[in-house]
Parts: structure tokens; sequence; C-alpha cells
């Protein structure tokens, strides 16, 4: 007779397999969907983010959109891709790194993600609005 303590491990071991499963079948959906736009119109097909339009911005927006799940660089520039756009892959990880320097983003060996986002950082409710509460308990 299997205990309560088994039946959550063996569930929650599928789960995490199939979140694994899910999480690989969504970067090859990606994948597939970078093969097919490079075939539909070749890289011609994708207009370049440039300097002045905001290479920096369009990374930032892209770690925004994807929040706690993070992305490195390979990741950023299929994602580009998708919405049609073309970023340079080593442009993207020099500027990963200088926003990891700059402690605007961390990173935790595999991906970057925005600092609100990183585990363990959750913000208390008055740092959300701007607010500083020193020595104040009730």
């Amino acid at each position: 007779m299997t205990t309560a303590k088994e039946n959550m491990k063996i569930l929650t071991d599928q789960r995490d397999k199939l979140l694994a499963e899910m999480e690989a079948m969504k970067h090859k959906i990606e994948g597939l969907n970078l093969a097919i736009s490079l075939l539909d119109g070749g890289e011609g097909g994708l207009k370049a983010v440039s300097r002045r339009s905001g290479v920096k911005s369009y990374i930032l927006g892209l770690l925004q959109e994807v929040g706690a799940e993070g992305l490195n660089a390979q990741k950023a520039v299929e994602m580009a891709a998708q919405r049609g756009d073309k970023i340079d892959r080593a442009s993207v990880s020099s500027l990963l790194s200088r926003f990891k320097l700059d402690k605007t983003i961390t990173y935790d060996g595999t991906l970057y993600r925005l600092k609100e986002f990183s585990p363990g950082n959750e913000s208390s409710p008055t740092e959300e609005v701007g607010q500083v509460v020193k020595g104040v308990f009730r």
C-alpha cells in the first residue's frame, strides 16, 4: 500500500516530466517557425533591428515578455525572427552580458531574466509603488 507521501512524489515526478516535454516541444516549434520563415523569405524577408531603432530596448522588451521563463541569445534571435525582425546573435550576447554587468538583469548559468523575475526576488508592496518604509512593524 502506498502512502500519501509516495503518491505525492509520483505525481510531482510525472508533472515535472510533462513540463520538460512541453518545454522541449515549444523549442522544437520555435525552431520550425524559424526554419519556415527563413525558407519563406530567406533572411532578406526579415527586417533588421538597427542600433538606431533600439536593439537595447528590443531585448529588454523580450526579457519583459518572457518574464520568469528567461531567455538566452539564441532564444532572443528566434523570437525576433518569428516577428519578422532580424537581430545579430553576437550583438544580443554582448548586450545580455553588459546588462548582467550593469546588474539590470540576472543570469543563472543558462538563462537571463530581469531582476524582478529572478527566483527569490519578490518585491514587497511598498517597493512596487516606489515607497520605502523603514523600521515599521505591525
